[in-house]
């Protein structure tokens, strides 16, 4: 799940930070010791399941008493190696309406495809935030299906317009794309925690 802008709307405070692509099984600790070393932090959480699972959602906000420590933030930790990934650091921005429609969901994709050779088929149409492609559960094999999460609903209508329907370079079918429906649970979280969650102090504000 990503929600993020490297710019900033109107309005937007300069202390809020959204982090995405953080790896499963970080604790809040160790989340908060990472974003701690730039400077004072008023908030931190990483957004989970509460109600029912645990589960992370694999993104989480960082609330700076000051400015610049969220701008130094940005420069120093984005694509910082975490675990098995690299974490994305940017401004959080409110939910709105150019956020909505900008997760596509990708259908037939070549079997022999790995995350590269899909960003690269749709990077030439905006900014892409996220992708991840689907495996079987079983086989632990690709299933031919993933998403792409463009920064704008304009990029995303673009790639739509552009590639469904194409067959691509090593595929035998042509691709279906159209816009994910989106989960649910995890757009409830990115609201919780772009309003309430950051009052709370769970996660090493403490």
């Amino acid at each position: 799940m990503s929600f993020e802008s490297s710019s900033l709307p109107d309005g937007e405070t300069r202390t809020n930070l959204i982090i995405n692509y953080l790896p499963q099984n970080l604790t809040d600790q160790e989340f908060y010791k990472i974003f701690v070393v730039v400077g004072p932090i008023k908030n931190c959480r990483i957004m989970k399941d509460l109600k029912q699972t645990g589960y992370s959602f694999g993104f989480g906000f960082v609330e700076y008493q000051k400015p610049e420590d969220a701008a130094k933030a940005i420069l120093q930790l984005n694509n910082l190696p975490v675990q098995h990934k690299r974490i994305k650091v940017s401004y959080a921005r409110p939910p709105g309406e150019d956020i909505k429609e900008t997760n596509l969901y990708i259908q037939n994709i070549p079997r022999t495809y790995n995350l590269d050779q899909l960003e690269e088929l749709f990077s030439s149409y905006g900014q892409i935030v996220q992708k991840n492609l689907l495996k079987d559960k079983v086989t632990g094999l690709p299933r031919g299906v993933g998403f792409v999460r463009f920064d704008k609903k304009s990029e995303a209508e673009a790639a739509i317009e552009g590639m469904n329907g194409v067959t691509p370079e090593g595929g035998t079918e042509p691709l279906v794309v159209k816009v994910a429906e989106e989960h649910g649970k995890m757009k409830a979280a990115y609201y919780a925690g772009y309003h309430a969650g950051l009052n709370n102090t769970r996660g090493g504000s403490q």
